[in-house]
């Protein structure tokens, strides 16, 4: 009977050191990363680009720090040394994701779509851009979510590298860019005005014969004007289009390609 009551508690010991070694041997804690098992992607604009890294606003996630090494593939119109503030990308990484702040992730792909050019033509749900330097002229779609785009205004938009076979091909907007200043108009003549963006900031704003105006400039109002991108003398911008803002109070930004 003492003998069975030794090996037992021998068995119990040897039990204790074995759950132990576990515990010490334990994978890492949930806390540390989220872990799947199928690659993911994320996408959206690049907020920061630094030496081995870039972060971006992904969609659906927010800030996401993306980490490159020799092993990550570029596609589409970027490079390593072309990543840049403001551009939409799209990021493959193998599900791994750190729960630091921002979280971060191994970017095994960085895909960039990018057309340049000038808006030649409108339709129901897009327009037509030409001068694109590879594509040449394409027909893009967009929705409502994408600022609205004008005659003759150059724009630079993203798509997600999906693209027609039809002559010319047709893309699909995801982020489309369009040269604009916000502000509030003063100093109303014939042929100009004064629009101050909401630092302080005042532009002449030339008008011209070819100038659209889909809302007349009055004094104290709130305007939006679409220009070719180009400021003269650090304050001349020759207007495309004249139009109302669509948001009241909010500060005005500056966009350009």
């Amino acid at each position: 009977m003492r003998n069975k009551t030794l090996t037992f508690a021998l068995a119990l010991a040897l039990l204790s050191l074995s759950f132990h070694a576990a515990a010490e041997t334990a994978a890492p804690s949930a806390d540390a990363f989220t872990l799947t098992d199928v690659p993911s992607t994320f996408e959206g604009l690049i907020t920061e680009v630094d030496s081995g890294y870039f972060v971006m606003n992904a969609v659906n996630e927010g800030s996401v720090r993306a980490n490159l090494d020799d092993t990550t593939v570029y596609e589409g119109t970027v490079a390593k040394d072309t990543l840049a503030v403001g551009q939409y990308v799209y990021v493959l990484y193998n599900g791994v994701m750190t729960r630091s702040l921002p979280p971060q992730i191994s970017a095994q792909k960085v895909s960039c779509f990018k057309v340049t050019g000038t808006v030649t033509s409108l339709m129901d749900n897009g327009f037509l851009l030409e001068g694109d330097t590879v594509l040449g002229t394409v027909v893009v779609h967009t929705d409502a979510t994408l600022p609205p785009v004008f005659l003759n205004v150059p724009v630079t938009l993203y798509y997600n590298g999906v693209m027609s076979m039809s002559m010319p091909p047709q893309i699909s907007a995801v982020h489309l860019v369009v040269p604009e200043l916000e502000g509030t108009v003063t100093d109303v003549t014939q042929d100009s005005f004064t629009l101050t963006s909401a630092n302080g900031t005042a532009f002449h704003i030339a008008l011209s014969a070819d100038t659209s105006i889909a809302s007349s400039p009055t004094d104290g109002a709130r305007m939006v004007v679409y220009y070719n991108g180009q400021i003269s003398n650090g304050a001349d911008v020759d207007a495309l289009v004249v139009a109302s803002s669509s948001v009241d109070n909010t500060p005005a930004e500056t966009t350009q390609n």
